[in-house]
């Protein structure tokens, strides 16, 4: 009798003290400064239109216009710091919402289902990281870094460290590998310009700085990287098309835009953004050799064709990387050339290409045609004018991510029937 009475006297306290413990008050919410909405990539997303409302959407999601306090349609990164200092009072009855936009502010989806503003991340003191290279299969030889921007930064820092360090840590003294300085508030990626060529751990984190150059709460979280020099026997060398990245906005640590992803085994990325085949022969022995590969997809030459570069000097760079392999006991394997669309180059670049292009190119083409190994990816990508197809490359350049799956599928089926499963057997 008297464990009954025991038990009946702890179940009303714990009661009470639920009771006096509420998870949050409008008291509480009244001192929030923003709020952090973060949500899942689209792909092809060039942007995104976000808007907040009064009232959730209930029909086809579409939220209801008189309902809307807030709207920005030029969001570049899966998600949004929101100043909510003016909706203090009414902030527990706000909801959110974000759809996908293309180049031309046209929806490529629909709005996300309504979800409480109070319900994202209020008053973040640190960036959030939005790359993932851990759960890369291997590490891009030049890794990209992305995070969600932080309101009211003016810059950000990027530091590459040879030890993690805690969000509140700012000692760097004796771990700082390097560092990167990106100027812009709304900017949210990092392209570092390190090749690590050599096996070991790394971590990064950003911090975003104001106009005056203190840092804007902590750092972020610091997260691994490793290279092993092991592992796979396979590796794709070239430039920006083969580094990643696309639909103007998305950045190459996003595994959606890199065709490796897709070849279907594990498969090394030596790409480089902004390279020509001189550059890339420049830079074999030291981004290639370390990593021994017995096969090497190679993948260059249309920021030489679309500069004005003539076929032949393109031609005699991408005969002297098959000399450099062939020399070292490595098998290449060249793929030829996507073509290119001046209007969209112009139009995001502002950057003209060469008139003579696609002369060039189809000689560059004709030459990786009569090669012993080659995937001839090039008819997937022109269209009736033997320019790239807006559907497929938004910028007019780099593959989207339909462009990037017809480059990684080809070049998987290739090398699968070339060597008989081999692949298979070692990955």
């Amino acid at each position: 009798m008297r464990k009954s009475i025991a038990i009946s006297v702890c179940l009303i306290l714990v009661f009470l003290v639920l009771q006096a413990t509420p998870r949050s008050t409008y008291a509480d919410l009244t001192t929030i400064s923003k709020v952090r909405l973060s949500w899942k990539p689209v792909p092809d997303a060039v942007m995104y239109e976000f808007v907040i409302t009064k009232n959730p959407a209930k029909s086809k999601r579409e939220p209801v216009e008189e309902d809307i306090v807030f709207k920005k349609v030029d969001i570049y990164a899966p998600g949004y710091e929101v100043d909510v200092r003016p909706y203090a009072d009414d902030l527990n009855g706000l909801w959110w919402q974000v759809r996908a936009l293309n180049l031309d502010y046209q929806a490529i989806s629909q709005f996300t289902p309504p979800q409480k503003v109070t319900e994202g991340e209020l008053d973040p003191l640190s960036p959030l990281p939005t790359a993932d290279l851990a759960a890369r299969a291997f590490v891009p030889l030049y890794p990209s870094y992305s995070w969600i921007p932080v309101l009211h930064a003016a810059s950000y820092e990027v530091q590459i460290l040879s030890q993690p360090l805690a969000p509140e840590n700012m000692n760097t003294q004796g771990i700082l590998e390097r560092s990167y300085a990106i100027t812009g508030g709304t900017l949210f990626d990092c392209y570092d310009t390190h090749s690590y060529n050599q096996a070991g751990t790394w971590w990064w984190r950003v911090g975003a700085r104001d106009v005056e150059g203190r840092l804007i709460g902590l750092w972020s979280e610091a997260l691994p990287f490793s290279v092993r020099l092991t592992g796979t026997d396979v590796a794709a060398f070239g430039d920006s098309v083969t580094h990643g990245g696309g639909a103007v906005s998305n950045p190459p640590c996003d595994p959606a835009y890199d065709w490796t992803t897709y070849v279907g085994f594990p498969m090394r990325n030596l790409g480089c953004s902004g390279d020509t085949t001189w550059s890339m022969l420049q830079r074999f022995d030291a981004d290639v050799l370390p990593f021994s590969p017995k096969v090497l997809v190679i993948s260059g030459g249309v920021n030489d064709i679309r500069g004005g570069t003539p076929a032949a000097e393109v031609i005699d760079n991408l005969a002297a990387m098959r000399e450099k392999c062939q020399q070292n006991g490595i098998f290449p394997v060249f793929v030829t050339l996507t073509p290119v669309n001046p209007t969209g180059i112009e139009r995001i670049f502002q950057e003209k290409t060469s008139p003579d292009w696609q002369k060039e190119w189809t000689a560059v083409n004709m030459w990786v045609r009569s090669q012993n190994s080659y995937v001839d990816v090039s008819p997937s990508f022109i269209d009736l004018n033997v320019f790239m197809p807006s559907s497929l490359s938004t910028d007019g350049l780099h593959p989207d991510t339909k462009g990037k799956k017809i480059i990684g599928e080809a070049v998987g089926k290739f090398l699968e029937q070339r060597f008989s499963g081999y692949f298979d057997s070692v990955n």
